[in-house]
């Protein structure tokens, strides 16, 4: 079979299974198993396919037809122009994701911290902690997660990007391994000297979907990303209240917490932020699509 025959069977078993843009996912999918640049398709379609690169092919399209996000077909997600692997195990990283890594940075250069102690709460497969180690070389961090296998991608991206050696990861529940000691993937000086002495800046993407809002989610997202990093409670803020009343607990005076929230709930968020009294600077960050998308606070004195 020639390449531009496998694309229109592809093409096809997509767009009868309803995927968006069925021919570039059949290309990508494509391009992702050869190895191969896209455009190389469409200047020699008639390149053969042997039967065992052809059967692996069409079981990658299988999976596709199937809504599974392209993602985890392919192991790999970019997010802040780096390559981050991900697995069932991790959400799959979303650009709005990034204008965490944005207002981070900014605080950084205000602060003018010279070697800030972050934390990220929920890191998942460890973009925030791992980008910002990237952006800031002289920051040393922590990252938690419930999960252990989560931990262990995180890991995995961490020593592919070069910074493994700054950043402790660590298995636990928010905070809670700053109270009691918890098994950790890795701990390094830097990481254990930062939860001894508060943290200039925590960053967290915590779950925030309602319950009752399973039913308007893609199945793409529904049916494949882990359920104990999208939904929260009721009204999808209860891992963020938590984080809101906890957090300051491991700031410095006049340190600061940004987190990511749902594209509805900033008042709410705001109101809870202020009602607990600790913090000031309380604000809320719009995306590009101006939805409500990061709430950012300050630590009072």
């Amino acid at each position: 079979m020639t390449i531009a025959q496998a694309l229109f069977e592809a093409t096809k078993q997509l767009a009868r299974a309803q995927i968006e843009n069925p021919q570039l996912e059949a290309e990508i999918l494509l391009a992702h198993l050869l190895g191969k640049e896209r455009i190389r398709f469409h200047l020699h379609p008639e390149f053969l396919l042997e039967d065992p690169v052809n059967e692996q092919y069409m079981a990658l399209v299988a999976r596709k037809a199937m809504h599974e996000p392209t993602a985890y077909i392919l192991g790999q997600r970019e997010f802040w122009s780096l390559p981050f692997r991900v697995t069932r195990d991790t959400l799959i990283p979303r650009p709005e994701t990034e204008l965490i890594v944005e207002m981070a940075l900014a605080l950084v250069k205000q602060e003018r911290w010279h070697r800030p102690f972050i934390l990220d709460l929920g890191t998942g497969s460890g973009i925030l902690a791992i980008t910002l180690a990237c952006e800031i070389p002289e920051a040393a961090l922590v990252a938690t997660d419930r999960s252990f296998p989560a931990l262990i991608v995180a890991h995995q991206n961490a020593k592919r990007h070069g910074v493994k050696s700054r950043i402790s990861l660590v298995q636990a529940d928010w905070i809670k391994p700053f109270k009691s000691c918890e098994t950790g993937i890795s701990q390094h000086e830097k990481g254990v000297a930062a939860a001894k002495q508060g943290f200039h800046l925590v960053v967290s993407n915590p779950p925030y979907v309602a319950n009752k809002d399973k039913g308007l989610l893609a199945k793409e997202i529904f049916k494949y990303e882990p359920k104990g990093s999208l939904f929260s409670g009721k009204d999808g803020l209860e891992d963020i209240e938590k984080l809101i009343k906890a957090v300051p607990q491991v700031l410095r005076k006049e340190a600061w917490f940004i987190c990511e929230i749902g594209w509805n709930q900033g008042k709410q968020a705001i109101q809870m932020t202020k009602d607990t009294g600790i913090y000031k600077c309380v604000e809320i960050k719009k995306d590009l699509s101006g939805k409500d998308r990061v709430l950012m606070a300050k630590r009072k004195c």
